[in-house]
């Protein structure tokens, strides 16, 4: 049975998105393995981790000084504001992956090529997104950077709400451990095929009040 991988999902505790936990886990029927990658926060990951059935790689979207840059498999949050290198750095202190979403993304704060060349030059960096639902205007050329860097591709939802989680993924032909380690998972990136789609519905701000989340500074 074919596996699918959703590696950039959003809840609540990214402060641009309503989905609870109770929506995420209900939402994500159509997927093998999901990370959870909130802005600088991992609580709820830890959370969703713990009430869903399939495996979850916690991650945390950090915002650095260079753009955005995603951790896998991490044990603790990674503070906001450092360089794109320091942060990096810091992912890998936890034995982590450093995952590059949306690059090139000018309406968004991403990496542009002289970043990505930089850390894939230092060896810091893993997996190139080339596959995002929210912006797929520069999929394309996510992809061609990440064939010149010799990365792995990967696609990611970017959902901030239920109904887009698993609109983009990677597909495995075989059921997979790609959750256990970052090995596993660049394993499984490597012999995968990108699935995509655009999926980036309005985020229905309604009355209800989803949770709060206590943030540390910086």
């Amino acid at each position: 049975m074919p596996c699918r991988i959703d590696l950039h999902t959003h809840t609540y505790a990214s402060g641009d998105s309503t989905t609870t936990v109770e929506e995420f886990v209900e939402a994500t029927g159509r997927l093998s393995v999901v990370a959870v990658t909130d802005h600088n926060e991992i609580g709820v990951a830890l959370e969703i981790g713990q009430a869903l059935s399939i495996p979850v790689i916690v991650g945390e979207e950090v915002s650095t000084a260079d753009g955005d840059l995603i951790g896998l498999f991490l044990h603790q949050r990674i503070p906001k504001g450092w360089d794109a290198a320091r942060t990096a750095s810091a992912i890998r202190e936890q034995g982590g992956l450093v995952y590059a979403p949306h690059p090139f993304d000018r309406r968004r704060r991403s990496l542009d090529l002289a970043a990505l060349t930089a850390l894939a030059g230092a060896g810091l960096i893993d997996i190139v997104e080339v596959a995002n639902s929210k912006q797929p205007a520069f999929n394309a050329k996510a992809a061609a950077a990440a064939r010149r860097l010799a990365l792995p591709a990967a696609a990611g939802s970017d959902a901030h709400v239920p109904a887009a989680i698993g609109s983009s993924f990677v597909e495995v032909d075989r059921e997979t451990d790609a959750a256990t380690s970052p090995a596993a998972l660049v394993s499984a990136l490597t012999g995968g095929k990108v699935r995509w789609s655009r999926c980036d519905p309005a985020r229905p701000y309604a009355s209800r009040v989803v949770p709060g989340i206590r943030r540390d500074q910086g």
